[in-house]
């Protein structure tokens, strides 16, 4: 089945989103250049055939991924499709996909939900690879000991990110959530 994906420009930046068939595959938060917005879908679809045109659901995904970067609270309840992953990375993004707006969990206690309370690293690891970056929260994840740890788009968009919702970090230390 052939991947549909667009890219959308606001502001000077573009985001894009993809889906197969009637479910969303991928995400891209903004970056500067629509070339850049389109490697990153295609090596996070990995080995399919990938159309860009202009798609109506991944453009408004796209749209709401601008607003959530600005600091909306907004809903992404698009059905998505994460086959092809491994059983415990699926299970990880499943759930990672339930930290509510405004709220953090440690990388421990993802993997303790998931059923193996000493697989943190293995957690991080799936995190990393989201391929759903703000419909599956993986900005949400920070390390136990309260710093915001790693983000595939820099700690510095993490941070913002989470000070959208409310958090309250100090230096790259979580000091207060909601």
């Amino acid at each position: 089945m052939v991947v549909i994906a667009s890219t959308l420009k606001k502001n000077g930046l573009y985001a894009g989103a993809a889906r197969r068939g009637e479910k969303l595959v991928a995400t891209v938060l903004p970056v500067r250049d629509q070339e850049t917005a389109k490697k990153k879908l295609m090596d996070k679809i990995r080995n399919e055939n990938i159309e860009f045109k202009d798609d109506q659901f991944c453009l408004a995904v796209s749209e709401k991924i601008f607003r959530a970067v600005q600091g909306e609270k907004v809903e992404f309840n698009e059905p998505i499709d994460l086959s092809g992953y491994p059983p415990f990375q699926k299970r990880v993004l499943e759930e990672g996909r339930k930290i509510s707006w405004g709220t953090v969990t440690s990388y421990g206690k993802l993997a303790e939900k998931v059923g193996n309370k000493k697989a943190a690293r293995a957690v991080g690891n799936a995190i990393a690879s989201n391929p759903l970056c703000m419909v599956i929260g993986c900005h949400r994840v920070v390390r136990s000991d309260g710093k915001i740890g790693e983000f595939g788009y820099g700690t510095e968009l993490k941070k913002k990110l989470l000070q959208n919702e409310g958090i309250k970090i100090k230096g790259d230390k979580i000091i207060k959530t909601k």
